[in-house]
């Protein structure tokens, strides 16, 4: 005799069990879309925020970049005009000099012309030691203030017999021509002051002429 068969349903009494032990439970998924959403977020926000670093960056440089560049063009001017300041300030003080000195060096080949002639002229007697001929030319006026003491003097350097002495009208007082066995002397005080004045002149002019370029 066969057993009747009684079929169970195991959803209504729940004895079957709720669900596969080899897949994650609903916790467990619920745990790792939260865990992807974080993550995603945080991933997002980093990516965010070095996008916007570097986008802040470029602005710096940009703007640092700006700041340079005007920087340059201020010193760039104040470079320019400090050198058109320097150029006027030049050509006032040359100009200023040249003045005294047109003024000054008159007198002072007045007044140190013979006494500086005289130095010069017993430096080139104590050169001229030896010398079987020393020719001294000076302007007559020069030869008859200072004559008589180069004479003493080449008498104390033993060479007073090779001295000779001559009044030359086309010398200025100041000039001396001189010339000995193994050298020569050609001094001229109003040379020395005029080729200073020349130098004034012409610095005078050059600063006048760089004035003008930069107006």
């Amino acid at each position: 005799m066969n057993a009747p068969l009684k079929l169970r349903n195991f959803d209504e009494d729940g004895s079957a069990p709720s669900h596969d032990p080899d897949l994650p439970s609903r916790e467990e998924i619920d745990a790792q879309i939260a865990k992807a959403f974080k993550q995603g977020s945080v991933e997002g926000y980093l990516a965010g925020a070095d996008a916007g670093r570097a986008e802040m960056r470029k602005t710096m440089e940009a703007a640092q970049a700006e700041m340079v560049d005007g920087l340059t063009r201020e010193l760039a001017n104040l470079a320019a005009s400090m050198q058109a300041q320097n150029d006027a300030l030049t050509a006032q003080v040359v100009g200023f000099t040249l003045q005294t000195c047109e003024i000054l060096f008159p007198e002072l080949v007045e007044r140190l012309s013979t006494e500086r002639v005289r130095k010069m002229a017993t430096q080139s007697l104590k050169m001229a030691i030896g010398s079987t001929r020393i020719d001294l030319r000076l302007s007559p006026a020069t030869l008859d203030q200072i004559g008589p003491e180069l004479q003493r003097r080449a008498a104390y350097y033993k060479c007073d017999h090779a001295l000779r002495l001559t009044a030359d009208p086309a010398l200025r007082a100041g000039d001396a021509r001189m010339a000995w066995d193994h050298g020569k002397l050609d001094y001229g005080f109003n040379k020395i002051c005029d080729r200073l004045l020349g130098e004034l002149r012409d610095t005078h002019a050059r600063a006048l002429a760089a004035q003008k370029e930069k107006d």
